[in-house]
């Protein structure tokens, strides 16, 4: 742990100045460093094999190891190559063309609001002067069988692990695999990527979960992604550790995961702590006026608030990761 903890204080100074899309660096690589908690030493070495076979692994692992890693410390390396596989979907997106043509799937992050499928049986988008839209019934998971029927957050969860856990595919096509099912079992904890606000005017065509809704610091998606940044990898992962602490790793075993259930989950924060009454009635007085929407101040009950939700929902990000590595990894 001490370890650990010395690996995150380093990684504390450079973090932070990486660009944020969906949960931003640190939340990824929290997700990625509490889920290592959980896993056996046998799971561990499995994804790390899996990893190494990565087709970009020279340039985007290997030669980005910061200088205060040690490469003979196999802790150290594990730790940060499973944090760097759980944020590489987003340092795709700064790929040359051709190379991000190959990677970056913007639509895998998020989901339209109004989709269902089993235990996500209510629609996560806000409406405002607006008619609910109609449902949108979702298509079963095994029906998912290759990319081009990829769409969304949860069938891109449905395809990649699909992928990763067959021992008969090509390794570079499972490491690539990997890496999305280490970011987006993180992303669908993400409220924003759940759903949208919809209203009259402004937002006839959403708000993009958020994207659309000036704040004083950044616009709404862009605050919750970045809700733990701030206080940093160092600080956080003990706090989330500390509320983590009645599991143990027997406890994870035979838990089916269940992606649906963890939309359900962000949809609900969505409806209910996301938006804030003094938000929707800006929009309102917005739809009539036809005036710009003013900047939305978020108070500090509010950020402490988010910050909470944030490191409760990064927490289980982990915990089910290393659930499903540890019951479906072969």
């Amino acid at each position: 742990m001490k370890a650990l903890l010395k690996l995150l204080l380093l990684l504390n100074f450079i973090l932070p100045l990486q660009g944020a899309m969906a949960w931003d660096s640190v939340g990824h690589r929290l997700s990625a460093a509490v889920a290592m908690d959980f896993l056996s030493a046998d799971t561990q070495a499995r994804l790390l094999r899996i990893l190494r076979q990565h087709p970009r692994f020279d340039e985007d692992f290997l030669a980005q190891v910061p200088g205060f890693i040690d490469p003979s410390d196999d802790r150290q390396m594990a730790e940060w190559l499973l944090g760097q596989a759980a944020y590489w979907p987003d340092i795709v997106r700064g790929l040359p063309a051709a190379e991000m043509d190959k990677y970056n799937r913007p639509s895998w992050h998020y989901i339209d609001g109004a989709w269902l499928r089993g235990a996500a049986t209510v629609q996560g988008n806000n409406y405002i002067g607006v008619a609910r839209f109609d449902d949108i019934s979702g298509e079963d998971r095994a029906t998912i069988r290759n990319e081009r029927q990829v769409h969304n957050i949860v069938t891109a969860l449905d395809y990649n692990t699909l992928v990763l856990a067959d021992a008969s595919r090509p390794m570079p096509e499972r490491a690539v695999a990997l890496c999305w099912v280490l970011h987006l079992m993180a992303d669908i904890h993400q409220p924003l990527h759940a759903g949208s606000l919809f209203s009259a005017a402004l937002f006839r065509r959403g708000d993009r979960g958020g994207n659309g809704v000036p704040t004083d610091a950044g616009n709404l998606h862009a605050r919750w992604d970045q809700a733990l940044g701030a206080a940093g990898l160092v600080e956080t992962l003990p706090r989330i550790q500390r509320q983590l602490s009645g599991l143990a790793r027997p406890g994870i075993q035979a838990v089916e995961s269940d992606w649906s259930q963890w939309l359900a989950e962000s949809r609900q924060l969505l409806l209910t702590d996301v938006y804030t009454d003094a938000m929707k009635q800006a929009i309102v007085a917005t739809d009539q006026t036809g005036r710009k929407l003013g900047s939305q101040s978020l108070s500090a009950d509010y950020v402490s608030r988010m910050q909470e939700i944030a490191r409760q929902r990064i927490g289980l990000a982990g915990v089910r990761l290393a659930s499903w590595f540890e019951n479906e990894l072969q």
